[in-house]
């Protein structure tokens, strides 16, 4: 991949890190803002030659545990920018920490991903998330 970095979040990417697959949502729009009010929110891009191609959320729970979100565009697919993203987090959040997410049951793709990566389901939620096709989600966890 030509010249993948990663780098923290900075308000001026914000138009392009919601717009990076021209599907703007309100939840990634709410996601990002709460990155400039809070402490609580951190967020890495994928930049490539200055523009954004994906982004990861992360929501610090305390105790090295975060819950996050990955968003790319759906047009860089298997590029390596999830992959690479989430990788970066592993090394910041370092040894002795976990991470913990939730995919809809329906999005086999993401749990392929997520189980290669080493992720290991622990449980599902009855709810998933609300947009979803089905209305039960499954949780995932890694340990570092």
């Amino acid at each position: 991949m030509q010249d993948l970095q990663i780098v923290q979040y900075e308000p001026m990417y914000f138009e392009q890190a919601l717009n990076l697959d021209g599907r703007p949502s309100k939840r990634s729009a709410q996601k990002l803002k709460m990155l400039e009010l809070t402490d609580i929110f951190y967020d890495y891009l994928a930049i490539i030659n200055e523009d954004v191609f994906g982004f990861i959320i992360m929501e610090n729970m305390g105790d090295k545990v975060s819950h996050y979100m990955v968003q790319k565009n759906v047009k860089e697919k298997r590029r390596g920018i999830s992959n690479a993203l989430v990788w970066h987090v592993f090394h910041e959040i370092g040894l002795g920490g976990h991470i913990s997410l939730c995919v809809n049951t329906d999005n086999k793709g993401a749990i392929k991903f997520y189980e290669a990566m080493g992720f290991k389901r622990s449980g599902y939620t009855p709810n998933g998330i609300k947009r979803a096709k089905t209305n039960f989600g499954i949780k995932l966890i890694y340990y570092n």
